[in-house]
């Protein structure tokens, strides 16, 4: 029995247009495109490579570009086919316990159009490094604008002001000075270090920092930060960001907000915070990030691919809609008590 086809064929065009906007939507999406055809490739080539998130330890780098282990290689370009380096926008790098050169040094001079970079404190000065040293590269010209487009910085790790010293005097092709680019910044861990570089950055206008490192006086429900913060010229936002597994599997921090009582709601106390923290500053927000079950690099990967907004988008939409701790529970998991 023969089988009839009740649908046309689609236009090329069209199916083009569909293939893109899978590709668009998601990262495993723009992988499976990319398996279709030669021209589909081409199409999900931006969307494949836009955004790099690059694990590397003694044993195996993970490289989302492909998603697929590899045996650990001293070359980290092979991470991403060299070609296509120019492509990337974003980088989430981490680079721990290798000895000798960082590897991350050939990936940031490979690929230097960043926009927003993520990487361990440690490896601040490869920044610097680029910028003296760009390598050689067939596809590259020699004038390229190394890391002129960058703007965003995440720091993984606590950070020290000796960290950021190889980048104070470090000058793009330009003539401007590397730090006076950056206008974002996000520190992810302060437990160790209370350092802020807030005033090595001239022209920033976003700082986003871990709530519950800062060392918060939750009796006199104070809202600590760190020395000159709100007095920085070109500030708009100041982000702190409250981790959600920790904030909820410790009741301390409740019980320190209310005394004397049992339970208490961590929505409505995460709700009192950000009252309090607004009526200091109307530049202050609060937020939950990264969310339970969420790691960070997972929350940055889906704000850099445009899956989920940035932590600056969502602190805006959650004062907008006054949405300020949805989705945490009205009372502590028993679990949290033992």
């Amino acid at each position: 029995m023969k089988l009839i086809n009740h649908f046309p064929p689609l236009p090329l065009e069209i199916v083009m247009l569909i293939l893109e906007e899978v590709a668009r939507v998601s990262h495993g999406g723009a992988y499976s495109v990319s398996l279709v055809s030669k021209w589909a490739y081409q199409l999900a080539l931006p969307h494949l490579y836009a955004t790099i998130v690059h694990h590397l330890t003694l044993s195996f780098p993970v490289s989302l570009s492909s998603g697929a282990r590899q045996p650990l290689r001293r070359r980290s370009s092979r991470l991403f086919p060299t070609r296509y380096a120019h492509l990337v926008r974003n980088l989430w790098t981490e680079c721990a316990n290798m000895p000798g050169a960082s590897p991350e040094e050939e990936l940031i001079r490979l690929a230097p159009y960043f926009e927003s970079v993520a990487l361990l404190s440690s490896s601040l000065r490869t920044l610097s490094i680029a910028l003296k040293d760009t390598g050689y590269a067939p596809w590259r010209k020699v004038d390229i604008p190394i890391l002129c487009s960058l703007r965003s910085i995440t720091i993984i790790s606590h950070t020290f002001r000796y960290d950021w010293s190889p980048l104070m005097e470090a000058r793009l092709s330009n003539g401007s000075q590397l730090l006076h680019n950056i206008t974002h910044l996000r520190i992810l861990d302060m437990k160790v270090s209370a350092f802020c570089p807030h005033e090595l950055l001239p022209n920033l206008t976003h700082l986003a920092l871990p709530f519950l490192d800062l060392g918060n006086n939750f009796e006199q429900r104070l809202i600590r930060l760190p020395d000159g913060v709100l007095q920085h010229p070109k500030l708009q936002m100041l982000v702190l960001t409250m981790d959600e597994a920790r904030w909820l599997n410790n009741p301390s921090y409740l019980n320190v907000m209310s005394p004397g009582e049992i339970l208490t709601s961590p929505s409505q106390t995460f709700r009192t915070l950000v009252d309090l923290a607004r009526k200091r500053d109307d530049r202050l927000y609060i937020i939950l990030s990264p969310r339970r079950n969420v790691q960070a690099w997972q929350e940055w990967a889906a704000a850099a691919r445009g899956h989920e907004p940035s932590i600056w988008e969502a602190a805006k939409e959650a004062r907008a809609r006054d949405s300020h701790g949805d989705g945490l529970p009205n009372s502590l998991p028993q679990a949290a008590f033992r």
